[in-house]
């Protein structure tokens, strides 16, 4: 199971069964989890009829537990809806895939999502086996930052986007996921994760390292020892350092005076955690498998944010605030692509959504994560993070291409 597949599940087990997810692991019954899981799915859906990724993710389960028919017949009902929920290889209907009406149903579907035209290309890297998840960019010197799943390290680009190693070998890193600047205190901080990698079975590590901006140095190496796969990093504007756990569902932080990331509420309280970002007044956002969850930064509380029936927030990995908006990279209910999320009430809410760039891109193959800069939103267009094992081999690497950093168009700022 590469790490796409592995996020996909273990965040979807979290949404719905307070990570009861490795039970599919460990169960005699190997459709334990997915029934309970479907039990839920259909709990929330009388809770909430319409909504859209409910149904897609009822499909997905009920093809998992054998009722391809069942499977199909919810997936139709999509049709005519243009919410952008479109199966993808390996995320959810693998059960189906093969078989010609649920083709004909998924193509159906893609023909109904918003064709946008194609964003410019802002620079590609050369190195195709450098599979990165995270990208972060400095105001101040003007440089994007990405980090590499299999090679273990963080890499620095110049404006024209030449490439040198920003980390040291002895570093010791693990698998580099989110990134994020902070340009006021001049350091960025980067996730570093064992989680989904085979060596994480018998020796599990989760940190957040810390470098110095200007010359590269690692400054601090910050644990934190409860959690399972860290994913995304995000600053306050106080300094403190919140961050992602996807496997337990999970925000941890750290205050500036603080040596290590510890639980902020509950276990399980932010169901499906992901990509995390703050407005300019201090609200902080989470993806979350269903939508966007608004975080209580005194109790860890999370609230999922009400949005019409027309839009779906849920699948979104990179999560990122500006001018006013939510933007998000849509991968996992959708084979990628890029929105902007209007909120109304002072951020309490889902007031409408627009598609940037849709997944027709050539080159986006699983887009992951962005970075907001020069009036666009840089994405990473082709992370390849599917073709990453636990192993830490490269699945079909010839196939690769060097990584295409796409600068989608903030577009026009929300009138709520």
């Amino acid at each position: 199971m590469n790490k796409r597949t592995f996020c996909f599940w273990l965040t979807i087990g979290c949404a719905f069964l307070s990570c009861a997810w490795k039970s599919i692991y460990a169960a005699d019954d190997p459709n334990a989890a997915a029934r309970a899981t479907l039990e839920r799915i259909q709990a929330l859906r009388q809770e909430r009829p319409n909504d859209g990724v409910l149904v897609y993710y009822e499909a997905a389960f009920q093809s998992q537990v054998g009722q391809n028919k069942l499977a199909l017949e919810l997936l139709r009902s999509l049709k005519g809806r243009k919410l952008g929920l479109i199966p993808t290889r390996d995320l959810g209907f693998d059960a189906v895939w093969d078989d010609k009406d649920f083709q004909t149903i998924r193509n159906e579907l893609a023909d109904e999502d918003i064709k946008t035209p194609d964003a410019p290309v802002a620079f590609r890297l050369k190195d195709p086996k450098l599979i990165p998840e995270g990208i972060a960019y400095d105001p101040t010197s003007k440089r994007f930052f990405l980090g590499s799943l299999p090679q273990h390290k963080i890499i620095v680009t110049d404006a024209k986007g030449e490439a040198r190693d920003f980390s040291a070998p002895g570093d010791k890193l693990d698998a580099i996921l989110g990134l994020a600047v902070d340009a006021a205190r001049g350091h960025i901080y980067a996730v570093s994760t064992n989680g989904f990698e085979d060596s994480g079975k018998t020796e599990r590590r989760n940190a957040i390292m810390r470098y110095n901006l200007k010359d590269g140095r690692l400054t601090d190496r910050f644990a934190a020892p409860e959690a399972m796969q860290l994913n995304d990093v995000a600053i306050a504007p106080d300094g403190t350092v919140y961050t992602t756990d996807s496997a337990s569902g999970t925000v941890f932080r750290k205050k500036p005076d603080e040596r290590i990331f510890t639980r902020l509420g509950e276990t399980g309280e932010v169901r499906g955690a992901n990509g995390i970002t703050f407005s300019s007044d201090g609200i902080l956002y989470v993806t979350l498998s269903t939508g966007i969850g608004r975080v209580d930064t005194a109790t860890g509380g999370v609230t999922r944010l009400p949005q019409p029936d027309s839009v779906v927030t849920g699948g979104i990995d990179g999560l990122y605030w500006h001018d006013g908006d939510l933007f998000g990279i849509q991968n996992s209910t959708n084979p990628g692509r890029v929105v902007r999320i209007a909120l109304a009430d002072k951020g309490s809410r889902v007031a409408g959504l627009t598609v940037l760039q849709s997944y027709r891109h050539p080159d986006f193959d699983e887009p992951t994560t962005g970075a907001i800069a020069n009036g666009a939103l840089n994405v990473i267009g082709n992370s390849y993070v599917g073709h990453y094992q636990p192993d830490g081999s490269i699945k079909d690497s010839a196939e690769l291409r060097g990584t295409a950093i796409v600068a989608v168009p903030l577009g026009v700022p929300s009138a709520h």
